[in-house]
């Protein structure tokens, strides 16, 4: 099969988030959230600051009665009341007089100043003002975060740190959120070992369900991992049919063309609607994706990067619309990047190098080179927080600018 009648990387990713849907609402608690799709649109339910207060320690005054004070003549006003924060003053502040007014606590009747303790000088009640300062200053305005009925976080949103606050901040002990999708992870093949068991003469170990499960995870999806199935055609069937319990299965292996790759087949006897079979892509190309009793299934390969590779361009985006995303949030970001090595791709399709990203002088710089780039090479995984993208035919010098997609945290 030729790339002409393969589906590209972009066909194959819309016709998957075309057979993905939100998964729906739950109610969770509000550190829960965090990471989460918020679900509603959250408005203030009241002014914040709930009144005007002070942001400093410092007296409370009649801007009128010190507008003119300075450290060789100071402004004298007298004390009459002392309110520390979370205490309402009881006295209005009239002509030459103070309150003492503790950071956050309402500001009294009759003053439209706060001045700093640092710009005054106190003898019991009297106290001797020294910098003015400006009309207004240091006072916190009510409404001034957030008014009354105020749009604060639209659907939609995910839920960082800063929203979290200010979700508390309007008493959301419980948060509307879109539910995130559980995904079963299962790999095939009569040569794997699991983590656990001795490595045998002919056989490697699986590798590939625990890091898929990895991707999972970090991708916003709650991960179930099976046992690794033999090549046989009944515990295939036994372990598929396990796996539907989840809202999307993720196989790796036993998806290709070889004579015991059984997967395939035990879907077409389960009545699965496939959906597209390869894509034009390297590495990654024997994607095969299904739906077996509703349930989206994705066969992917089994080489290890491979495996990851195809992960990050199909499944990533279908987790993220299952978890409610927006429909322009759900691809991986793309960025230029200037490459540090001499790259070539001389095939028929596209290809995804790992590589090790860096931000330096105002561009991103990307190198491929620290590792072998074969679709057996786990550990060109390793720090790799992008994937150059090399179009057919492309040839790419030290210090030219390629496409990347961003999979990590870049500095």
């Amino acid at each position: 099969m030729t790339s002409e009648t393969m589906l590209t990387p972009e066909q194959a990713q819309q016709i998957v988030l075309a057979h993905v849907r939100s998964l729906g609402l739950e109610r969770v608690a509000l550190l829960d959230a965090l990471g989460r799709i918020l679900g509603v649109d959250v408005h203030a339910s009241y002014d914040n600051p709930p009144h005007d207060n002070s942001s400093m320690d410092g007296y409370a005054v009649r801007y009128e009665d010190i507008a003119n004070a300075t450290p060789e003549q100071p402004a004298v006003v007298e004390m009459i009341e002392d309110i520390p924060a979370g205490k309402v003053g009881e006295k209005t502040v009239g002509k030459a007089q103070a309150s003492r007014i503790m950071t956050g606590a309402p500001v009294p009747a009759g003053i439209d100043t706060v001045i700093r303790v640092e710009d005054t000088r106190a003898d019991g009640s009297r106290i001797e003002i020294l910098d003015p300062d400006e009309l207004g200053a240091n006072i916190r305005r009510r409404g001034e975060d957030m008014k009354e009925g105020e749009l604060l976080i639209r659907t939609g949103v995910e839920l960082g740190p800063g929203e979290v606050g200010v979700l508390a901040s309007v008493q959301r002990t419980f948060v509307p959120v879109f539910r995130r999708p559980t995904v079963t992870i299962l790999s095939t093949g009569d040569e794997l070992v699991e983590l656990e068991e001795p490595l045998e003469p002919g056989k490697i170990v699986n590798s590939n369900t625990a890091s898929l499960a990895a991707m999972a995870l970090a991708h916003g999806a709650v991960p179930v991992m099976l046992p690794t199935a033999p090549d046989d055609l009944h515990e295939i069937r036994r372990a598929v049919e396990t796996a539907l319990a989840g809202d999307f299965v993720v196989c790796s292996g036993g998806v290709s063309v070889g004579e015991y790759d059984f997967v395939k087949n035990v879907l077409d006897e389960m009545g699965a609607e496939t959906i597209l079979w390869r894509v034009a892509m390297k590495p990654g190309k024997p994607l095969f994706f299904c739906k077996v009793h509703g349930t989206p299934f994705f066969g992917l390969p089994g080489n290890p990067v491979s495996s990851l590779v195809s992960f990050l361009q199909f499944v990533r985006p279908a987790i993220r619309k299952a978890s409610g995303h927006r429909s322009d949030d759900l691809l991986l970001p793309t960025a230029r990047a200037r490459m540090e090595n001499s790259v070539s791709n001389q095939g028929d399709r596209r290809t995804y190098l790992r590589a090790r990203l860096r931000f330096e002088d105002g561009w991103l710089h990307a190198d491929t080179a620290y590792r072998e780039q074969n679709s057996h090479i786990l550990t060109s995984m390793l720090g790799a927080n992008g994937i150059v993208i090399l179009e057919i035919e492309q040839d790419v010098k030290p210090g030219d600018e390629v496409a990347v997609q961003i999979i990590g945290d870049v500095f």
